[in-house]
């Protein structure tokens, strides 16, 4: 009887019949629900509101728990409707506090952005994921730095403005923050703190859709740089908000040093389109042919039909949902570059169905 375990001869393979690192997970969590052996989980101890949409976690993490840089974001994934469901956020603390922090502002249409400000309270318990991402300082650090953020693209960089203080930066660093209305200005008082207290920081924020006195209004322009930002040539430039805004930027700043980081909703850099008719989608793991009109993510368009792979982020980022193309040509909608007929591996949540298809799955 193959279930039995005394088939397995070696001590590995009984050991990993009997699942201990499961076994130990489910008696910890029934201690205390922080425990893990394997996963990081987070206790939140705090909310606070910074605007009408927006809410910062103070999170504190279980022993697996490896540390960040300033500037770098973690996954976080919930449990919604009975799916597990894994979104990105920068951290907006600095790596020397005693607790995490993750400031998340509700988006339309934001799945887990809304879930957490509607339903998380103290007391929660969140699972989280190593930090990792590339928007972080260098080990030499720049004379002038401009930082360039809209809506809560502001996150990494309050981060990143707590690590400059922490290193007594001398340098000259310049903050442009791009929101609505000055209601829509997130972790305002933790960011004027920070500007009282160094003199190396200029904060500016100009308001879009709102304009009030003693504020700049407006868009990010080319006039608006040469304003604030005189000896912008010699200048380094970190970027976090908006597609819109990050594409103007990344166009007027062509040829300085620019660091940015951009997180879209999932399907927001999609563009979908109408087609007739429909392809072919062969699931070899499941013995299963469904047809897909090929107009938008395979992600999506699986789970229209009851057909949920495993997936995380939903934008490209996470690498959960990634699976062998054993035929097919697919569209990678983060880039708009066409695959090529064959074996590949594709991330479904960023690619959609440009013939009939035979998927791993």
């Amino acid at each position: 009887m193959k279930t039995f375990p005394f088939i397995y001869n070696q001590p590995k393979e009984f050991l990993n019949f009997l699942q201990p690192k499961e076994w130990a997970d489910f008696f910890l969590g029934e201690l205390n629900p922080r425990f893990s052996v394997t996963t990081t989980k987070a206790k939140v101890i705090d909310i606070r509101d910074e605007t009408a949409d927006a809410k910062t976690f103070v999170l504190k993490p279980n022993w697996l728990w490896k540390g960040f840089l300033s500037g770098q974001h973690v996954p976080v994934t919930v449990e919604i409707a009975g799916r597990r469901v894994t979104r990105f956020y920068s951290l907006s603390s600095h790596p020397n506090d005693k607790y995490l922090q993750i400031t998340v502002k509700r988006q339309k249409g934001g799945l887990v952005s809304n879930f957490l400000n509607q339903n998380t309270k103290k007391g929660d318990i969140l699972e989280i994921g190593e930090a990792s991402g590339e928007f972080v300082l260098s080990k030499e650090l720049p004379k002038e730095l401009l930082f360039l953020a809209g809506g809560s693209g502001i996150t990494p960089i309050h981060s990143i403005l707590r690590d400059l203080q922490a290193l007594n930066y001398n340098g000259k660093a310049t903050l442009l923050y791009f929101v609505r209305s000055v209601d829509d200005i997130i972790l305002k008082s933790s960011i004027d703190l920070i500007e009282k207290n160094n003199q190396w920081l200029t904060v500016h924020y100009i308001l879009s859709d709102v304009p009030k006195e003693g504020y700049t209004s407006g868009f990010l322009t080319k006039e608006i740089l040469d304003q604030y930002v005189p000896n912008l040539k010699s200048t380094s430039v970190y970027v976090c908000g908006p597609s819109p805004m990050q594409t103007k930027a990344l166009s007027l700043l062509e040829g300085l040093p620019v660091k940015s980081e951009l997180f879209l909703l999932p399907g927001q850099n999609l563009t979908n389109v109408k087609k007739e008719g429909t392809v072919d989608v062969y699931l070899s793991l499941s013995h299963k042919t469904i047809q897909v009109k090929g107009e938008r993510s395979i992600l999506d368009e699986l789970e229209e039909q009851g057909i949920y792979p495993q997936s995380g982020c939903r934008m490209g980022i996470c690498h959960t949902c990634v699976c062998k193309k054993q035929a097919g040509a697919v569209t990678d909608l983060s880039n708009g570059e066409k695959s090529q007929l064959g074996e590949e591996n594709i991330q479904i949540c960023v690619s959609r169905a440009e013939s009939n298809l035979e998927l791993e799955l």
